[in-house]
């Protein structure tokens, strides 16, 4: 009995290997089109389980005719000690081969693969929270850093402004230009944002045309100062347009938080009231909306 179990556990094993060869095979057919370091895992599966299946069979063979499975004048053949170093050296060369797509190429190609998997995430990263047109944070992204600063300035009891600013006029610019001149004038005004703002504070645009910016560690005076600035550079700017330099004009609205204040949302929604006011008595112009709801306006 355990003779015959010597000779057959082999070929149970050769059962095993023709199994992970099929298994292989089959998922290369039905994915064709795989590539890089897949692909190369596959190719070391299948030389490896091709040198386990030749040296099985071998011995499958071998100890068959030892144990009367077959004949015996086989097994005296393969006995030959020339003939058993075979499977040896198909093993070693296996190795090699598999050693050498391993370290050669499984493994740079799967580095590379991670480093493009990683590269792709953060344009995934860069698409999902910036704006394609100015290459500013967009809306949702904004929201997210404001809450958080929110917290931070409530914690610590830090000041903490918000600037809404809206280009004047600027569906009249796209009426009488086209959207590519639109496009200009929002580029302009992106890069007049952010070349005035400081590096601790954040800028999106939160609109067709309008932008924001969150300042921590800004009173209402300071904002102020700030968005007076930031209009009179803007006023400078003059994009032209094939042969026309547009006057281009931004309207501001500035909150400031306060204790009493109940979220971030409050202090957006002050900030777009005051905005609204400067427009209203005639754009160009900064309004600040403070701790009482009565905007301060300045020219």
């Amino acid at each position: 009995m355990m003779n015959l179990a010597a000779a057959l556990i082999y070929w149970a094993i050769v059962l095993v290997w023709l199994t992970v060869l099929g298994t292989v095979f089959a998922f290369y057919l039905r994915n064709p089109r795989i590539f890089g370091a897949t692909r190369l895992f596959l190719a070391v599966v299948t030389v490896d389980t091709s040198r386990n299946v030749i040296e099985n069979v071998y011995f499958g063979l071998y100890f068959g005719s030892k144990y009367g499975l077959l004949s015996a004048s086989l097994g005296s053949v393969l006995g030959n000690p020339i003939l058993l170093i075979i499977p040896k050296l198909i093993n070693v060369a296996a190795g090699c081969v598999v050693l050498g797509l391993l370290l050669l190429r499984w493994l740079p190609s799967a580095i590379k693969e991670h480093g493009a998997s990683e590269h792709n995430a953060d344009e995934l990263t860069t698409l999902a929270n910036v704006d394609g047109m100015t290459g500013l944070f967009n809306r949702r992204h904004f929201d997210l850093l404001a809450r958080a600063e929110w917290i931070r300035s409530q914690r610590y009891s830090r000041p903490l402004s918000v600037m809404i600013v809206d280009i004047d006029h600027f569906k009249a610019v796209n009426d009488r230009f086209g959207h590519d001149a639109g496009d200009t004038v929002l580029k302009a005004v992106a890069d007049v944002c952010r070349s005035t703002k400081r590096d601790s504070d954040t800028l999106a645009r939160i609109g067709g045309e309008e932008f924001a910016l969150l300042l921590p560690e800004t009173n209402e005076a300071a904002a102020l100062v700030a968005a007076g600035r930031l209009r009179d550079h803007v006023e400078r700017c003059c994009p032209t347009i094939g042969p026309e330099t547009l006057a281009v004009t931004v309207s501001i609205g500035i909150a400031s938080s306060s204790p009493s204040m109940s979220g971030i949302a409050t202090l957006f929604k002050r900030a777009d009231d005051a905005l609204y006011e400067a427009k209203h008595l005639g754009r160009n112009r900064v309004a600040a909306n403070v701790v009482r709801d009565e905007p301060i306006l300045i020219v």
